[in-house]
């Protein structure tokens, strides 16, 4: 009989654990959407306060909330147009011994709209003086044919960090991915390219959400990106 008990409960506690398995794995695909899914997932935060505040003594530092809530979403709306249509850039390098100035430009193609019904915010925390929140963008069927076109081995991936003071206040963190993308398009043509190009003209889509965090008195966004190239412009054209 105890070795009966012992079969029994040697069996139940398998099956716990495969219970437990399933469980885990399937709490894992409701947060591992991406834009080829048809669904962004994408986590937002911001300052409760101005991160460089011109304040009179005894002033509340602190933002109304639909201010805050207003930032998030509209970096959450700048990103995920980012991820849908992407953006044409114009990039000169620096080159100081010909005194050329770094020159970056990133327009975006188009944008979602504001008030968008698609967008939903899953969920809001605050915590370190900072606003989170979870946001969710179902993507339609022509948005995910546009998201297909991108997907070709001539097109490639790279990776980049970019870093904007603090001082540049809350427009800091999209200043950062901007840096971000510049960053890892030189990170691409740096091993492919022998000379310095003179401009850079591409277009490119956010492959996915960027990690955006403070550090060392900076936003640090960690950016990666699919590229499709327009031109390469070398000096000898000049």
């Amino acid at each position: 009989m105890a070795e009966l008990i012992h079969t029994f409960m040697h069996k139940l506690g398998f099956i716990y654990l495969i219970l437990v398995i399933l469980l885990f794995f399937s709490s894992m695909k409701l947060y591992a959407y991406t834009a080829e899914d048809g669904i962004i997932d994408l986590e937002i935060w911001t300052e409760a306060t101005d991160t460089i505040p011109a304040l009179k003594t005894g002033e509340n530092p602190y933002l109304i909330k639909n201010e805050i809530y207003h930032r998030n979403l509209e970096d959450a709306v700048w990103i995920i147009s980012g991820m849908i249509y992407g953006f044409d850039i114009k990039y000169t390098p620096l080159d100081l011994s010909r005194q050329v100035k770094e020159y970056l430009e990133v327009t975006p193609l188009a944008s979602i709209p504001w008030g968008d019904k698609k967008l939903e915010v899953v969920d809001t925390w605050f915590k370190n003086e900072k606003l989170s929140m979870q946001v969710r963008y179902f993507l339609d069927r022509t948005q995910i044919t546009r998201l297909k076109l991108w997907e070709s081995n001539i097109f490639p991936d790279s990776e980049g960090t970019g870093v904007v003071s603090i001082f540049a206040g809350h427009s800091g963190k999209i200043e950062s991915i901007k840096t971000g993308i510049k960053e890892a398009l030189r990170n691409y043509l740096r091993l492919r390219t022998k000379n310095k190009p003179r401009e850079i003209t591409c277009r490119v889509l956010l492959k996915e959400p960027p990690y955006t965090i403070m550090d060392a008195g900076g936003y640090k966004s960690k950016v990666k990106i699919t590229i499709k190239f327009s031109e390469i412009t070398p000096y000898s054209y000049y």
